[in-house]
């Protein structure tokens, strides 16, 4: 093994570390009943997730924090805020992240059902290089847009603890829902009918 390929595994297993030690010290910090209390607002359809929801970022019924963006295959700019008045989900990955390499096809299938009903799917990616946002896009023959959060400026504004995350955003610009971790398809379907009604 080199070292680069050392150094990628120690910075990852302290993302993971760093994940679950966040978990335990929001819990902490704001206290059981209100962990509690934003994990269950931020469910949908009743389910709990395995994650705890809500507590990373903005919670449900926020305004969901504006961005401007550069998308890695046009080089154009996407500014959340001129989605307003569409459902809009935001989802932060990493080409290294397996469960984020499962979850992308049926985010791409959503993007694509949902269109015309003005679903906008915004995947933003944090410190990676155009190059290898690309390729990970070729290999899973993706359309989404494919942010490029180059500084983590957007991901400290939603205060993102580990990968996947999702936020649904309703066409007002208030946070409907959050998943964090790998959403299944029945967890996908209920979440955006928060935002598609």
């Amino acid at each position: 093994m080199d070292s680069s390929s050392a150094a990628n595994g120690a910075l990852r297993a302290l993302l993971v570390g760093g994940f679950v030690l966040g978990l335990l010290m929001a819990a902490a910090l704001v206290g059981v009943d209100r962990f509690n209390r934003l994990r269950t607002a931020a469910t949908s359809g009743g389910e709990t997730s395995s994650l705890p929801t809500a507590v990373a970022g903005p919670l449900v019924g926020d305004p969901a924090p504006d961005f401007e963006l550069i998308e890695a295959g046009t080089g154009n700019k996407q500014r959340l805020s001129d989605f307003r008045g569409r459902p809009v989900l935001v989802n932060f990955w990493a080409t290294w992240c397996a469960p984020c390499r499962t979850e992308m096809p049926a985010l791409e299938e959503a993007a694509a059902t949902y269109r015309d009903a003005g679903l906008q799917v915004l995947a933003v990616n944090f410190g990676e290089t155009q190059p290898a946002v690309l390729a990970f896009a070729g290999e899973l023959s993706l359309q989404l847009p494919l942010l490029l959060d180059s500084d983590g400026a957007v991901q400290q504004s939603y205060r993102v603890p580990g990968y996947p995350s999702s936020y649904f955003i309703d066409r007002q610009g208030r946070v409907a829902a959050v998943h964090l971790g790998i959403l299944s398809e029945h967890q996908l379907s209920a979440r955006l009918a928060t935002i598609l009604r």
